[in-house]
């Protein structure tokens, strides 16, 4: 996407996009009129770490960020044929800890979509290890998160699922585990222990492949005491989310996700 085509876009929807060029990852703020500068979601898009910027999802993100009247920080980490784990991870970890110097904590959450999902769940697990303190929550739509690939929906959903299949996670897992073992709970966040994390909020589709990630996860944490919340789409495709306003499934799933902004945040926070 050209920068004409995003200013024109940030004009219809009176949203600033900026890329932060003192970061210390690439980062692009989106940043809609109105939100309020103590409070953020920090973004990880999708692309099975092989492919995606935050330029090239700046649309999506402008229409929700604007939904939600939140600004949002999308984290250009880098690829797996940059460099493969734990090089998504460590941007992931740096970006967090810049954003959280500028934003309290429990005013920060994170947001990831398919892979991206997947490494926001896995950098909850690695803020723990390093001890700094977490965000106030995370949103995940679709997260990809047991590269183990064993998950049945994978063959229960083959033939409804057309943006995303077995043979392309098992490809995509190879290049960016490049020999690292999948039940590392840094790249399979299923795996991890997750007793003392923040709320989770979890939205997939009954008819992807990645169906069952987004359950387990949920279930894991769930019952590792963690306050999950869960939303199951009926029939609509992978990472439909991305697809608002276009459709009401996702006029529903980020309505839903400015809920629980809401709840959240406060809904001072968002004013």
């Amino acid at each position: 996407m050209t920068d004409t085509e995003l200013s024109s876009k940030r004009e219809r929807l009176d949203v600033e996009i900026e890329a932060l060029d003192s970061a210390p990852v690439p980062i692009l703020r989106v940043r809609p009129a109105g939100a309020r500068p103590d409070a953020a979601l920090l973004h990880f898009h999708g692309g099975g770490y092989r492919k995606g910027s935050p330029r090239m999802f700046a649309d999506s993100v402008a229409r929700i960020a604007a939904a939600c009247e939140t600004q949002v920080f999308s984290v250009g980490y880098r690829l797996s044929g940059e460099c493969a784990f734990p090089g998504a991870m460590d941007d992931a970890v740096t970006a967090y800890r810049w954003l959280a110097g500028m934003i309290p904590g429990d005013h920060l959450a994170l947001w990831g979509d398919s892979a991206g999902g997947g490494l926001a769940a896995a950098l909850l697990l690695r803020l723990r290890q390093l001890e700094v303190p977490g965000p106030a929550g995370a949103f995940l739509f679709s997260p990809w998160a047991d590269l183990r690939n064993t998950a049945s929906s994978f063959r229960d959903n083959e033939h409804t699922d057309e943006r995303f299949s077995l043979e392309q996670a098992t490809e995509a897992a190879a290049a960016y585990l490049s020999g690292h073992p999948a039940v590392d709970p840094m790249v399979s966040p299923v795996l991890g222990d997750w007793a003392g994390q923040p709320r989770l909020i979890v939205q997939c589709s009954d008819s992807e492949v990645l169906r069952d990630d987004a359950l387990l996860l949920a279930r894991t944490a769930e019952d590792a005491g963690v306050d999950v919340r869960v939303k199951v789409h009926e029939g609509v495709p992978h990472i439909w989310n991305l697809s608002y306003p276009a459709t009401t499934a996702s006029e529903l799933a980020i309505s839903y996700m400015a809920e629980q902004l809401d709840e959240l945040f406060g809904s001072n926070l968002r004013r």
